[in-house]
């Protein structure tokens, strides 16, 4: 399943065909009325009021997010890369997290099928949404993960330290030039401070929507034991399903960038600051 957590949603919604459609209909029809000095003006100006409101909204609705997510794992299908992939790619400990997940899973799913085949199309609907929920559980996991990675590499209270050493050293500097190269030394270090907390925080974050899930798939597991109306599940499930996608879009700004932050962050501080130049730290 996708890590849809590295889905960039406002590019998706800008790439949609039908939104390169609109924008190519309101070129269009500035250009048949170039005649007339202030229709294209009017047009563009209508079309890009509509574009900032539909940019604003849509990438945040669940029912989009959910559309762009089922199209990515049909994409991953597609290239090979399925969820056996992404399970290798978990450490020992998330590895039986997850097979635990989706054991229950796998006792839902059979549950599922003794009820009557009137119930089918329900319980169909059902299932999907738990493969939904457990494509969040897998990606959660690995986010967590990685997080975990970052946060054990990033020490609050060595960086404290060694801002409070740069500052003692750029107190007494008189070289404009070395001043410069400690200054952009000294901004790296305060962004590393604050990501560091920024990290953790959403990694506790991560941490309570994985508990969230596990609490949600065995409330479901004992449901579907004696529940004789598939129906009463339905509306649990969205409402969870809808709470994911909220605090996926929550953790998701600083998710992409902590991997290859941190590395270059770590190399730029091992460096002596007369190797940096003043073009290798921009």
């Amino acid at each position: 399943m996708s890590d849809h957590h590295s889905i960039n949603f406002s590019r998706e919604a800008f790439l949609h065909p039908v939104n390169l459609g609109f924008l190519l209909t309101v070129s269009f029809l500035a250009l048949l009325n170039s005649g007339t000095p202030w229709m294209p003006t009017l047009l563009f100006s209508i079309g890009l009021g509509l574009e900032l409101l539909y940019l604003g909204t849509v990438p945040h609705k669940p029912w989009f997010r959910r559309h762009i997510v089922s199209r990515r794992n049909e994409e991953l299908k597609r290239s090979g890369q399925t969820e056996k992939n992404q399970f290798a790619q978990l450490q020992r400990a998330g590895q039986k997290r997850f097979l635990a997940f989706r054991a229950i899973y796998d006792k839902i799913r059979t549950n599922f099928q003794r009820l009557p085949e009137s119930s089918r199309p329900l319980t169909d609907q059902l299932t999907g949404r738990l493969d939904h929920m457990k494509s969040e559980y897998l990606a959660h996991l690995m986010l967590q993960e990685r997080y975990r990675e970052y946060l054990d590499h990033s020490s609050p209270e060595s960086i404290t330290i060694e801002i409070r050493n740069l500052k003692k050293e750029m107190a007494s500097v008189t070289s404009e030039r070395l001043l410069e190269v400690k200054q952009r030394r000294l901004q790296i270090l305060e962004k590393r401070f604050n990501r560091h907390h920024i990290a953790a925080e959403k990694a506790e974050i991560c941490r309570s929507q994985q508990q969230t899930m596990e609490d949600a798939i065995h409330y479901v597991y004992e449901k579907s034991i004696t529940m004789s109306d598939p129906g009463e599940l339905g509306g649990h499930l969205d409402r969870l399903i809808s709470e994911l996608e909220e605090t996926s879009a929550i953790i998701q700004d600083i998710d992409d960038d902590i991997p290859p932050t941190y590395t270059v962050l770590s190399q730029l501080e091992s460096q002596p600051d007369d190797e940096h130049g003043s073009f290798a730290i921009r």
